[in-house]
């Protein structure tokens, strides 16, 4: 079927080798050389790429923890106000209180002020009725410094209602 020469097969050997030899010294360096400056330039893609998403990260937590932090101050000026809102709610309770307290204190003092005042006009009317009843029945007049002496005397051994 197929013949094959023996001195065309060594040819072809020596023709193939001789050619794996120019192609070796001529087109293999540069081949490797350009595959070494490709594999290089995407380890360096590479690398910067996770260099650049390192970064990232670190942006995003470092803005967390300012939204945190953000968060944070802005409970705490809530709290603040809430507890400067209620300390003024309770000190105008408190003067509420004290004012409302004082008025009631005064209108006291003014209704005993009055009260003793309504005694005193009593007491000086019940002397002067006294003493005209006294003058019609006894038909004679003492003196009016005898008579308020006596009168006042009684008055004050009457019990004092206001004490009741």
């Amino acid at each position: 079927m197929l013949d094959a020469d023996p001195g065309l097969i060594i040819w072809a050997w020596i023709t193939f080798v001789v050619l794996l030899i120019i192609l070796y010294k001529v087109g293999w360096k540069p081949i490797l050389s350009t595959i070494d400056k490709r594999e290089k330039t995407i380890q360096d893609a590479l690398d910067n790429a996770e260099q650049a998403q390192e970064e990232a990260e670190q942006l995003v937590a470092k803005h967390q923890e300012m939204i945190q932090s953000a968060e944070d101050e802005a409970q705490k000026l809530l709290r603040d106000n809430r507890e400067l809102a209620e300390k003024s709610k309770q000190e105008i309770i408190e003067q509420a209180q004290k004012s409302a307290k004082n008025m009631l204190d005064k209108a006291k003092m003014e209704i005993e002020k009055e009260r003793d005042n309504a005694l005193l006009t009593l007491r000086s009317e019940v002397a002067d009725l006294a003493i005209a009843a006294t003058k019609k029945i006894i038909g004679e007049a003492l003196d009016d410094a005898k008579h308020r002496e006596i009168i006042d005397e009684y008055i004050r051994k009457i019990p004092d209602s206001s004490k009741n």
